[in-house]
Parts: C-alpha cells; structure tokens; sequence
C-alpha cells in the first residue's frame, strides 16, 4: 500500500524487501510506473541485510526513507478467556506458547527493525549528502496501538514488541539527530489505518506540513526502501488509499 502510492506519485525507485518472490513481484506489478523494484530477503539476517543494502547502493547509492514494515502476530492465546476464568486458566491460556515462539515475535518485529535501520544508515547520510529533496533523511518503522494497548486481544508478545518498537525509534529520534536522519513511528489500528496514512501521502502528495513535521516529499528522484513481509493485520485495499488523492 505505502510502495503503490509513493509510486503512483513519482518517486524515482521504490525498493521492496521480503522473504516470498511471488509476493513482491505481484507487488512491483499492480502498477505500472515501472518504479517499485523487488528484493527478495529476510530482514532477520545481517549477512542478507548487508547484501541488500550494496545492491541498492550499487544501482542508485542513496536512499531518502526507510520505513521498516515487517511484523508477525506472535503466539495467541489458546482458549477463550471469560469474566469466570481462573488464574489457572489464564496460566493455561497464555503459558503454553514456546519461549522460541516468544522470542520470535520480538526478532522480527523489534530486533531486525534495529539492525535494518543500522544496515542502511550510510544509504540515509547518501540521501541527505545528494540533497535531492527539501527534507532530511528519514527512518519510519511500523509500530501498532497495541504497544499502548493495556486490554489484549488475542497475546501478549505482539503488544510488547511493538512497544519495544516505538522506543526504539524514540531513541533514534535522539541518536540520529546529529546526523540529520530523523525517526519516525506509525502506530495504526485496525480502524485507523486507512485514514492515518491517506492522510500522510496526501500531505507528501501536497508538500503540507502536519503537527509541525514537515512530510515526505514525493519527488522525481525520490529513492524509498520499504521492508515488508507482513503477517498480521487484513488492511483495507491500496484502492481505499488511491482515492484519497489523485496520481501525479
């Protein structure tokens, strides 16, 4: 969704990373700008991310965004859970996932967000060396509302990591500062998601600025590099987000 509409607005070359080549190919083919270039990768690797960032820098040597979009549910409980439940169901409920399984969670949704925004970071100071556009360059990772969530729909892993997530990114926001690389999170639910990022694109689209934070500008030699394999959420269609705003 976010790749379709930066391309469908002109932006230079949109790179997209994940583990599943039919899926990205669908991707890069849903429209034809001819600009959304496919990487097949799994962002848990260091060695993978290392490779994936000297190809890119082989082909256009910068980018102007990262947005770090890879995410995994994690363990659910496994039983319903009633006002009558005892502590031992609740035990039962939540206890039996793996510690591998756990773990996990936190791998891809925090951990290799970490690292793939350490990876590309000389690609970042590229963009903002090459002054392409008026704006910084910018890290965005995918957060979720369920980092602020107290209530739990379904297990506790996901929650807890997308709130690792958004410190992080906090943190960065800090680290990075010197560098002029700025941090950024977006934290979606599922009502929201449709509405929160027309509103980003059509503030790129338009150049506007939104709670005083200058957006992404979308320009001709834009370089965008959007990591995905996403496993939870259905959101709703690009086509909900496209008529938002009109193609440049």
């Amino acid at each position: 969704m976010m790749a379709r509409a930066l391309a469908l607005n002109g932006a230079h070359k949109v790179y997209i990373i994940g583990r599943r080549k039919e899926v990205l190919d669908k991707a890069a083919h849903s429209v034809n700008t001819n600009n959304i270039i496919p990487l097949v990768g799994d962002v848990t690797s260091k060695e993978t991310l290392s490779f994936l960032v000297s190809t890119i820098k082989a082909e256009v040597g910068y980018i102007n965004v990262l947005v770090a979009n890879s995410g995994i549910l994690g363990p659910q409980k496994s039983m319903p859970l009633t006002a009558e439940s005892s502590i031992a169901d609740f035990q039962k409920a939540y206890g039996e996932a793996s510690f591998e399984d756990y773990a996990s969670t936190f791998e891809l949704n925090t951990v290799a967000v970490w690292f793939t925004v350490v990876a590309f970071l000389e690609l970042l100071d590229e963009g903002n060396k090459k002054g392409n556009v008026e704006q910084k360059s910018q890290v965005i990772a995918t957060s979720s509302i369920g980092g602020f969530n107290r209530a739990v729909p379904g297990g506790f892993a996901y929650g807890q990591s997308k709130a690792a997530t958004t410190h992080l990114m906090k943190q960065l926001a800090t680290g990075l500062a010197p560098f002029g690389i700025r941090s950024n999170t977006l934290a979606p639910g599922c009502k929201s998601a449709v509405h929160m990022l027309c509103g980003l694109i059509y503030a790129a689209h338009r150049q506007v600025t939104v709670h005083k934070t200058r957006i992404i500008t979308v320009h001709s030699e834009f370089s965008f590099c959007l990591c995905l394999e996403v496993h939870y959420f259905p959101f709703p269609a690009v086509s909900d987000v496209e008529k938002c705003f009109p193609p440049s």
